[in-house]
């Protein structure tokens, strides 16, 4: 943890009488780790402010974490300014956000963790890959109890919410197009592929890119362009 010099005699008076007890960086890497659970790597940057349980700023950045949803993420940072912790909760390992000011978040997932998240759930036998915004994929899945041949194609999408969800634009079982109702079936079931329901502090997704690599997610963004690049397809919103 790095506290800048330029901090204000009050701030320094502040850490002398003992503010680094609620500061502690093994105190935040536990809280933080209840939310960025089985990280490979788990990085804290936290600027205390003058109060105990209050920071000026604080930034973290793991990789190979799981969050309370989903694939594996490759990438994260999250970004707290005027935060403010439950200093009881924080003492005890919880993270228990009492109020801040502003806040960021991006998240990167590689294709290839995203396809071996739906392999290990028993899904099937799964390839996914990624031209031009589209999420392809073939495999051997179960549908209505039987196994069937899938190839799909389909995008992303957010709209300044908290949840990402997913489209299919073709979908094809043994080689026959899937009926239009039984798709939007698949989707009500599926959709939202992320929500932040169970997290500690929500961030409005306002960016969304799918390239050939991975999955990025951004809370920052044009304000004015709620998704300014949310997949090839068209941005329509239905609630499932």
């Amino acid at each position: 943890m790095r506290c800048p010099l330029a901090g204000g005699i009050a701030l320094l008076v502040a850490l002398c009488l003992g503010a680094p007890a609620a500061a502690d960086d093994a105190l935040l890497t536990q809280a933080f780790g209840t939310f960025l659970r089985r990280a490979d790597v788990l990085r804290i940057e936290a600027i205390p402010d003058l109060y105990e349980g209050s920071y000026a700023r604080i930034t973290v950045t793991g990789r190979g974490v799981h969050l309370h949803q989903g694939p594996r993420v490759d990438e994260v940072m999250v970004r707290l300014v005027g935060v403010s912790l439950d200093p009881g909760a924080l003492r005890g390992g919880q993270l228990k956000i009492v109020d801040y000011r502003g806040s960021a978040l991006r998240v990167k997932v590689l294709l290839r963790s995203l396809q071996d998240h739906f392999n290990a759930g028993g899904v099937g036998d799964i390839r996914l890959w990624a031209e031009h915004g589209y999420l392809y994929g073939t495999g051997t899945v179960p549908f209505r109890g039987q196994p069937a041949r899938l190839r799909m194609k389909g995008f992303f999408a957010v709209a300044g919410t908290t949840e990402v969800y997913f489209y299919f634009e073709t979908l094809h079982a043994n080689g026959l197009p899937v009926p239009t109702a039984v798709i939007r079936d698949l989707e009500r079931q599926l959709n939202p592929i992320l929500h932040q329901r169970e997290w500690p502090v929500r961030f409005p997704l306002r960016l969304l890119r799918l390239d050939a690599e991975a999955l990025l997610l951004s809370s920052e963004g044009d304000p004015s362009v709620p998704c300014p690049s949310c997949g090839g397809g068209p941005q329509t919103t239905y609630e499932p």
